[in-house]
């Protein structure tokens, strides 16, 4: 029987002790997911009741683990049985850079977990391209800065202004945050629910895709587009690196994470622009209002605590502003119905348009089932089979990549196309 939310699936072969799995590669792939999620040999021997020189046997592959012991390794690894032996891509040595606050009840079969399911859709896609033949090769990303020397603060806000500058942003808002990192910056970008709530989000550089991105789906589109934000921050000066970062509550925060956050806060709302519409409302009306406040921060696509706290750092609002503030839940649907501002947007699954369409493609080449699909789409049956319709009747991505077309088409064609749907 399954312990918990364990899934046995087709590892109920491994679990009998099929003689086909060699026990050096299930060795091999206990001590890889081990390492990866941080685990110590120690603390998973107790985990199992066993001395360390026995637990060392198993990962060699010289004594069997029963099957009690794989589900409880499992369990503690975050992941299924069946991933223990599963075919298809493996990346062994996935330690993504994630942060979390290292308050009290830090759950680590949930932050393993979590990491279990960033590495589980970035080895899916890796398949999946494999599969339907897809190109692989990684994108061409600019040279990483070096921040060497610089205070985190200067040296954020300088590399904001330069990409905002390079992406051709100027000073207004992003309207799509995720589509921006996909198309114009090369990054592989899941939003999903994970089983640890306090991780914001984590990065990982996986060959051959790249630097691959991943939003916790289960916070509000606010707090997901400053988690997207801080991870293009940390990809941009240090894409390499692999650490599992607690954050002290309520204390100083390392000096990559403050570098990172600053980054988010100058690259969602550049100075320039924010002072330019917190001018032109005092200019037109004398004053500027929490209704103000809450429009900036609607159409800056940010929670109105970031705004508050960014006006304030640009000398717009009085130090303390958002402290006095920070009881009248601003955020909240009552007072976004009152100024007439639309819902608030939660996603809570968006995977990259190139791991979907090479879905559908493997799909429709009949390398994987309906079944397959919708468990690559983390979808329902209904659900895959719209997508499936949806994308037959487009062709704005490319059969063979994955990837949107880039369509030019002379401006004249353009205005007559046009005018034509008007008439």
């Amino acid at each position: 029987m399954c312990k918990g939310n364990v899934f046995c699936g087709n590892g109920g072969q491994l679990m009998r002790g099929n003689p086909s799995i060699d026990p050096t590669v299930l060795g091999k792939r206990l001590s890889d997911l081990r390492k990866s999620r941080g685990i110590s040999q120690e603390v998973a021997a107790k985990r199992l009741e066993l001395s360390r020189p026995t637990f060392i046997a198993i990962e060699k592959g010289t004594r069997p683990a029963t099957p009690d012991e794989l589900l409880d390794l499992a369990m503690l690894y975050g992941c299924s049985v069946h991933d223990f032996a599963k075919p298809g891509v493996s990346l062994p040595t996935f330690a993504p850079l994630c942060r979390l606050t290292s308050a009290p009840g830090i759950n680590q079969e949930n932050l393993s977990g979590s990491i279990a399911d960033f590495q589980g859709v970035c080895e899916a896609f890796i398949t999946l391209l494999e599969l339907a033949g897809g190109r692989r090769d990684p994108p061409r990303y600019p040279e990483q800065y070096s921040i060497l020397g610089l205070p985190p603060t200067v040296a954020a806000e300088e590399i904001a202004d330069l990409e905002r500058g390079r992406l051709a942003l100027g000073q207004r808002p992003v309207a799509d945050l995720f589509r921006l990192l996909e198309k114009d910056l090369g990054l592989t970008v899941f939003v999903m629910p994970l089983r640890e709530f306090r991780i914001a989000g984590m990065f990982q550089y996986v060959e051959p895709l790249g630097g691959c991105v991943l939003v916790n789906g289960s916070h509000p589109r606010t707090r997901q587009y400053w988690t997207a934000a801080h991870e293009l921050g940390h990809f941009l000066v240090d894409r390499y690196s692999s650490e599992v970062t607690m954050l002290p509550e309520g204390g100083k925060k390392p000096p990559a994470e403050q570098f990172a956050d600053c980054f988010a806060a100058n690259f969602l709302m550049p100075s320039a622009g924010l002072r330019q519409g917190f001018n032109s409302v005092v200019r037109e009306r004398g004053d500027f209002t929490v209704a103000d406040l809450c429009w900036m921060a609607d159409h800056y696509l940010v929670s109105v605590e970031a705004m508050a706290r960014r006006l304030e750092g640009l000398g717009c609002l009085g130090r303390g502003a958002w402290l006095r503030l920070s009881s009248s839940q601003l955020g909240s649907s009552k007072v976004r119905k009152e100024l007439g501002l639309a819902p608030a947007h939660k996603s809570h699954l968006q995977l990259p348009t190139r791991y979907v369409n090479t879905a559908a493609r493997a799909f429709e080449l009949e390398l994987i089932g309906e079944s397959e699909l919708m468990r690559y789409l983390r979808c329902s049956r209904v659900e895959a089979r719209e997508l499936i319709e949806r994308l037959g009747n487009t062709s704005d991505f490319d059969q063979e990549t994955g990837d949107e077309y880039q369509l030019t088409l002379p401006l004249e064609l353009v205005l007559s196309a046009a005018h034509s749907r008007e008439a």
